[in-house]
Order: structure tokens, then sequence, then C-alpha cells
């Protein structure tokens, strides 16, 4: 898979230096020798990426409408970036489609194809239309947990995933075609699994989803601080063990 023309680049990044984060949605950074607040584009924890002193990519976006001129979108773990942007994963996965190079395992060919289509009581991320008249459906996480090199999700407690998956595994038995796509946003795993631990009930639904025909893939990126593109598949093993790191 190379979707080298998909590469989304960033506005205005800035470079800049992680101090602390007093809540999910903003963060202190120290930019130019002057302390800056920013929005957290992500509510998760991210405690292994987010350390005093590490090195992050704020997006300059000053409008009116604004409490704070910058988005962190990215955070450098050790010689690699970390996209955390939540919004990413959605807009990597629309343009792929809209530039014909959405390449799914087993994905027929589409008639139509659109964002945030309601399904009963969910609104799923996309749906489509296939050259069978079969409802297609697709929804995306993003990944941004990772240890020696196993991506899991979540990083936060999560009851909507599993909503979600219940409603895919709804949409086979009535006979469309479904995906749950976990979009690792980073280029240094080699598997990507389920954090059981933290969400027990998201791996049993995920491994009934995968018993009745949901197919379950993952999309690694390629991340710089200004620039973000879908690169290659990453093996999904939903009993791989993981265990967050150590941080002080």
């Amino acid at each position: 898979m190379d979707l080298e023309v998909l590469r989304l680049k960033y506005e205005a990044i800035r470079l800049a230096t992680f101090i602390d984060r007093p809540n999910r949605f903003v963060a202190h950074c120290e930019l130019a020798g002057e302390t800056v607040t920013v929005h957290v584009k992500n509510t998760g924890r991210g405690k292994e990426l987010l350390i005093a002193g590490t090195q992050v990519a704020l997006n300059y976006q000053p409008k009116p409408n604004r409490k704070t001129e910058y988005d962190l979108v990215s955070v450098k773990k050790g010689d690699h970036w970390v996209n955390i942007d939540s919004q990413l994963p959605n807009r990597l996965v629309k343009e792929a489609q809209a530039d014909g190079q959405l390449t799914l395992p087993g994905m027929p060919t589409l008639t139509a194809f659109r964002p945030e289509k309601v399904y009963h009581e969910s609104r799923i991320d996309f749906w489509g239309k296939t050259v069978t008249d079969h409802n297609l459906w697709i929804e995306v996480k993003g990944v941004t947990l990772e240890n020696q090199g196993v991506a899991a999700f979540p990083d936060a407690p999560t009851e909507r995933a599993v909503k979600h998956v219940h409603e895919l595994i709804r949409t086979v038995h009535e006979g469309d075609v479904a995906y749950l796509l976990f979009v690792v946003q980073l280029d240094f795993a080699h598997v990507m699994t389920i954090y059981r631990q933290r969400a027990p009930k998201l791996a049993a639904a995920i491994e009934e989803a995968q018993r009745v025909g949901v197919k379950v893939v993952a999309i690694d990126c390629e991340v710089t601080a200004e620039t973000v593109r879908l690169r290659r598949a990453v093996p999904f093993e939903l009993d791989a063990p993981f265990h967050e790191a150590e941080v002080d």
C-alpha cells in the first residue's frame, strides 16, 4: 500500500517543548522562550507521550472565536513522531477513498460513499453502496498508544467503541459489509491489538465481530512534524499481549 499522494500537511507548524497538561483539553508548552496555552486535539490520556521536556508540534490557528492560537497535533517519541490529532484519521480515510486509494482487504467496488451515516441509534463514520447494491460500513478509530512496538486501543475507557462494534455486527447480520478500521498514527508498530485490561468488553465485542464476519483492519501512518499519510497495513492480533510503559 503506497498512498504518497495523500500526504496531508498542516498549515503552520511550530516546534515547541511540552510543559504540562492541566486538563484533557489544554496544555502548556514553551515556544520561543515563552509559555503558551494550547488546545490538545485528543482527549485520551497520552501519559506516555506528553512528558515534560518532550518536543511537540503545534499548529498555529489564530481565529477570533478560539481560546488558544495553537493546536497540539504531534509528539516526538524517541526518533519518531506520533500524531495525536483525533480528527485526522477520518480525514485520511475520506481523502483516500476520494482518490480511489482506499484498499481494504476484500473491499468491493463502490458506487457511493459518504461520511457520518446514521445507523439505528449510532452514527457510523462512513457508509458506501457496493456495485452489488449492498451497504458497506466503516468505523474508524485512531490509535496513539504504543509500547515496545505494539500499538493498542483504547488510550482511555470507552463505551462508545463497544456500541459501534455491536452496530457493525448488526449490519453484517443484515447482509451488509462492515469494517472496523484502526488508523495507527505512528510508523513503528509491528502489531495492533486491543488493550484488554482496560477494555475487556471491547475485546469481547471485537472477538464476536470477527467471528460473524466484520473485517478488523489496521493501517499505520508515516508522520513528520508537519505531515501525515497512510502508509501500510499492520497485523491485527486480538490476543497480542500489551502493557503500558511505566512513566515517572
